[in-house]
């Protein structure tokens, strides 16, 4: 077309130029317009088809299985070790992500993140005017992202009910949202995600909502066991297990001050194992699904969903789902803790310490031949508001007399109150295993 254009206005200006002059700058423009089509990026088409009521996802045409990571760390070993795609909760560093995942062959689908069930502060649902403001600010957003390349579907909200509100009200607001987003973008599907138990009518209620998302921990098998994807009141279609992995905190047991009590790492594992199982027995409508958490998240406590370390070492759920994954078997277990405790006996549910005494711990680890081990303590009061940034996320390392060894001698706080003694088992491959005891410090004789 610029060719053209450009001969078109030398014949009107009648621009005097060598014959060989012309030919040179036509050849130019010819070339570029070459590159540049050729350095465009074709965006791949992403749709859902129905056959004979199973559905199945498609990329560029081809049929795409997710086997996904929840999070937005260590993308190159979701890639490396046979995964394909990452989900975000929100369009924070967007376009980092999407390039970075990109580079590693990886797809993502990418959260748009709404109020549960306040959109920012004093930000009400029932305010329709505000609402219709909210949604606009978000279609810049489609239209920025809807090309590239490493887009797979579009996230709209998580759990937005989980902070009460009416449901239904907010149903119908997310349902408008992804009226906007195929608007602007009908190549991607869009998706919401919802806790497991609260399904309702909603298949009525958000009928631009393409595919759905549960967020399942200990209720998976109590999902797969009553199949409510597909009674009455279930969705029907197309799904996603958008975070799964072991019980959450608020579905074990607790101390008798409220301090819920972590599994083991051996116990984690067989969730995992069982939960995998069920979600990929389903040929009907799973799509696939993303484990959580990707990376490292002080929830509780910074191991109770983290596949890593503060520092990068890899629990033993990455070996496990590097195998589920990839469809191989690797033979590089993290280091088995068996057990855990505070003074000569083993751990009790409910643990007492005397403020400013002296105790010790010790952990029991199966070792393996030639097995080289490093140990690390902890004291930490305990969380009582996860998904702030405060106070109980620091270590009271000033309390122990020794932090490193198998064994370690310690001082209870002075203060009464909750506290959580964690130890962490690393080995020379980059893989780590860890522990948690909760305990409560009471003052007095």
């Amino acid at each position: 077309m610029k060719v053209l254009l450009f001969i078109e206005k030398i014949m009107k200006r009648k621009i005097l130029i060598s014959k060989s002059l012309f030919y040179l700058i036509l050849l130019s423009l010819f070339f570029n317009s070459c590159d540049k089509s050729k350095n465009k990026v074709k965006v791949p088409k992403v749709e859902i088809k129905y056959k004979n009521g199973h559905a199945q996802l498609y990329r560029n045409g081809l049929p795409y299985h997710i086997k996904g990571a929840s999070g937005t760390e260590h993308l190159e070993k979701v890639s490396l070790y046979g995964g394909n795609s990452i989900r975000t909760w929100s369009l924070h560093n967007a376009k980092e992500l999407l390039d970075e995942a990109q580079t590693y062959g990886l797809t993502v689908t990418l959260g748009l993140e709404i109020g549960r069930p306040y959109w920012g502060e004093d930000f009400n649902y029932w305010n329709l005017i505000e609402v219709d403001k909210k949604i606009e600010e978000l279609r810049p957003s489609i239209e920025e992202f809807k090309e590239h390349p490493a887009l797979l579907m579009w996230g709209v909200g998580n759990e937005v009910t989980l902070k009460g509100g009416n449901r239904y009200l907010i149903y119908y607001i997310i349902n408008r949202i992804a009226k906007m987003v195929k608007e602007e973008d009908p190549d991607h599907p869009v998706m919401t995600a919802i806790n497991i138990q609260t399904i309702g009518r909603i298949k009525y209620l958000m009928t631009h909502i393409d595919v759905l998302g549960y967020n399942g921990f200990g209720l998976i098998e109590d999902f797969y066991k009553k199949d409510k994807n597909y009674t009455e009141k279930g969705w029907g279609k197309a799904y996603l297990l958008t975070e799964w992995g072991p019980p959450g905190h608020w579905e074990v047991n607790d101390t008798e001050w409220g301090a819920p009590l972590e599994l083991s790492a051996n116990e984690k594992l067989s969730y995992l194992k069982k939960n995998w199982e069920l979600m990929n027995q389903d040929s009907n409508a799973f799509l696939g699904s993303y484990a959580f958490y990707w990376g490292n998240k002080f929830e509780i406590t910074p191991t109770w969903f983290s596949h890593f370390s503060e520092k990068g070492l890899e629990a033993g759920s990455v070996n496990f789902l590097k195998s589920s994954w990839s469809g191989e078997t690797f033979n590089n277990p993290a280091p088995n803790l068996t057990q855990m405790v505070i003074g000569n006996k083993i751990s009790e549910v409910n643990t007492y310490l005397r403020a400013d005494s002296i105790y010790s711990a010790k952990t029991f680890v199966a070792r393996k031949e030639n097995e080289n081990l490093k140990y690390k303590w902890e004291i930490r009061p305990e969380e009582s508001k996860f998904y702030k940034i405060d106070d109980y996320q620091h270590n009271m390392d000033y309390l122990m007399i020794k932090d490193d060894s198998e064994s370690i001698t310690f001082k209870a706080p002075k203060n009464e109150g909750p506290y959580r003694i964690f130890v962490y088992v690393s080995d020379d491959k980059g893989n780590f295993t860890s522990h948690n005891i909760p305990f409560y410090v009471v003052n007095g004789e």
